[in-house]
């Protein structure tokens, strides 16, 4: 709780961030306020209307951009630990995967997907508990904050799909050759993306489809990040027969963690879907996690592989985004020119 909490002050109070962080300065500082915002000729349509609300709702009370980001940071934390606490009683690990696979870029750049990312982690248990109608409710509003997550739709089905060692062989066949489809940078969402363009109702969303189905992917998925996927999938299949599949959490985390296959393969060549993983990233935490309480004489190995290799992947993503941006990290905790609340 100490470590959450002390990244959330890291979060959100940042002053760096990219482009991304300008931009949102940008788009806060222009956002009309309650009522005005209602209407579309006064508001900025290019960002989804969920987060449009939801960031004018902060600025009519008086809040401002910097004290935005830290409720944001807060609330991201909060569904991290709420969302992920359920299914694992290794946290520690799950701080450590977290910090090197989502903690830049859903807490220090992005916030619309971030959003969601968190509000996905608190609907996880409606797909378990198969409450389909709460988490299509929840999947639709979601949407509305960023439109990734209307592929969030499709994942409801999963739970009623029982998964044994047969049928994860079978998955990892299918999928695994598909990899050259996706190295080739073939995208096969193209003419999905081309019929969306041509039949758009605006030109904004004509713009969104081109940039999100191109043939051009602006954030492949590097080749080390497939081989750690498949080689904790590889720990996986040696080790399924000591996982209990029938059990709702366990069955359900699998899921997510096998929704990074086609991802990771057949769909690597797609600029939409790979922004996708980060809705499931966090699962290896806890799928590490059961493979520690399942070989517990490996435990301290794992526990040091897993350190050292998500302290190296932190170390190159600080060296390597925007020629090391992040290493001059800078907060307005202390800086009298900037508040919480607007001046």
């Amino acid at each position: 709780m100490i470590c959450l909490l002390i990244l959330t002050v890291v979060s959100g109070t940042r002053l760096v961030g990219g482009l991304d962080f300008l931009t949102y300065e940008g788009h806060y500082h222009y956002l009309p306020t309650f009522p005005d915002v209602l209407n579309p000729a006064l508001r900025n349509n290019n960002y989804e209307i969920g987060y449009t609300y939801i960031a004018s709702f902060f600025k009519t009370i008086g809040v401002s951009f910097y004290g935005f980001c830290l409720i944001h940071a807060a609330f991201f934390y909060f569904c991290l630990y709420k969302g992920v606490k359920r299914y694992t009683n290794h946290f520690g690990i799950v701080i450590l995967v977290f910090l090197y696979k989502l903690f830049f870029y859903n807490t220090m750049i992005s916030m619309r997907q971030s959003i969601t990312v968190a509000c996905f982690l608190l609907m996880v248990p409606l797909i378990e508990e198969k409450k389909y109608i709460k988490y299509y409710i929840c999947a639709f509003l979601v949407a509305t904050i960023h439109n990734g997550a209307y592929l969030l739709l499709l994942l409801y089905p999963l739970v009623y799909i029982a998964l044994n060692k047969k049928r994860l062989r079978w998955l990892n066949i299918i999928f695994i050759p598909t990899i050259f489809i996706g190295l080739a940078g073939v995208n096969i969402l193209g003419p999905i993306g081309q019929f969306l363009v041509d039949n758009a109702a605006n030109e904004n969303m004509a713009i969104k489809s081109s940039k999100y189905f191109s043939n051009e992917n602006l954030s492949p998925i590097g080749v080390f990040h497939t081989l750690e996927y498949f080689i904790l999938m590889y720990f996986v299949f040696i080790n399924v027969n000591k996982l209990n599949l029938k059990n709702s959490k366990i069955h359900i985390v699998m899921w997510m963690f096998l929704c990074l296959l086609p991802l990771f393969t057949l769909l690597r060549g797609s600029e939409i879907l790979t922004r996708e993983k980060d809705y499931f990233l966090i699962y290896y935490a806890v799928i590490i996690g059961y493979l520690v309480d399942r070989l517990p004489n490996y435990r301290q190995l794992i526990y040091a592989s897993v350190t050292l290799l998500c302290a190296f992947g932190y170390y190159r993503y600080v060296i390597l985004f925007d020629g090391g941006h992040f290493l001059s990290y800078q907060s307005w905790l202390f800086d009298p020119q900037y508040s919480f609340f607007l001046k």
